[in-house]
């Protein structure tokens, strides 16, 4: 499929590893790294462009899961550990502040939001990576979606698909939300009992404007952490479109079903 066509979409994701094959505490916060390479290996059958940031080590892995696609595949390394420090500091002041800890509902704290500097990082560098890949012409997709590496958890998350596309608006910041109820309430509320109303897994928008959705984003984070708060992607991505309602299209996708954006929002999918 020509990657210029309107309704094609381009994917950026990344990968780094930050010690979740160590995190114990709980059964549903242990990930091996293996884990995320096994889904990653279902979202690499697609025929689209890609776009993947990741530490040198794990170049080769994924150059042969994007073996055949070399022409619509780049694989960026970035020394994680040693970049984006000031950040990182200023995430971990907050999570290691009694006052902010005191605050969490007890049932809430022991996920990696309050905890793991490097969970809420990551997480904030969506919109950063998918700039980067549009801003040095990376991708010809006029569209362009970032995906979490480890979307595809099952190769049935394709729906038998190996092309996505879709016509969403290029002048409109694309989100899902699985409950619309979240009008009223107060961000200090949601940070405070981990609510969670949009995916950080999927987001579509237009080239150009993706350079907006990171400012928008880093006023959010600046907003939570001078509010001595600090939370991940979804947060972030709720009070950018709450700054700015117009520019934002929210898709409703069914509650506690975080992955059924390349089902359900797939021209491919509608044809068969």
């Amino acid at each position: 499929m020509p990657s210029h066509l309107p309704d094609t979409i381009g994917i950026v994701t990344a990968f780094f590893d930050i010690g979740r094959s160590e995190w114990t505490s709980a059964p549903h916060l242990h990930r091996p790294t293996d884990i995320y390479f096994e889904r990653f290996a279902h979202l690499a059958t697609l025929d689209n462009e890609m776009v993947i940031y990741t530490s040198e080590d794990f170049v080769p892995k994924i150059r042969a899961l994007r073996k055949g696609k070399e022409d619509r595949t780049h694989i960026i390394p970035v020394p994680y550990a040693e970049s984006f420090t000031e950040k990182r500091e200023a995430i971990r002041r907050v999570q290691n502040d009694e006052d902010f800890r005191r605050r969490i509902n007890p049932k809430q704290i022991q996920n990696p939001e309050y905890w793991s500097a490097d969970y809420v990082l990551v997480n904030s560098l969506k919109s950063v990576f998918a700039t980067h890949a549009v801003q040095y012409n990376l991708l010809r997709s006029p569209l362009v979606a970032w995906l979490d590496f480890g979307y595809c958890r099952s190769a049935e998350t394709l729906d038998g698909n190996t092309q996505w596309q879709y016509p969403f608006a290029p002048d409109k910041i694309h989100l899902f939300v699985s409950s619309p109820d979240y009008a009223g309430v107060p961000i200090s509320y949601i940070v405070e009992n981990n609510l969670t109303f949009i995916s950080g897994a999927a987001i579509i928008t237009g080239r150009d404007l993706w350079q907006k959705l990171l400012g928008l984003t880093q006023i959010a984070m600046n907003e939570l952490l001078k509010d001595n708060m600090i939370d991940d992607d979804q947060t972030l991505l709720l009070m950018a479109s709450l700054y700015e309602p117009a520019l934002f299209e929210l898709h409703r996708i069914p509650k506690r079903e975080w992955q059924p954006v390349l089902r359900l929002f797939n021209t491919n999918a509608e044809a068969a």
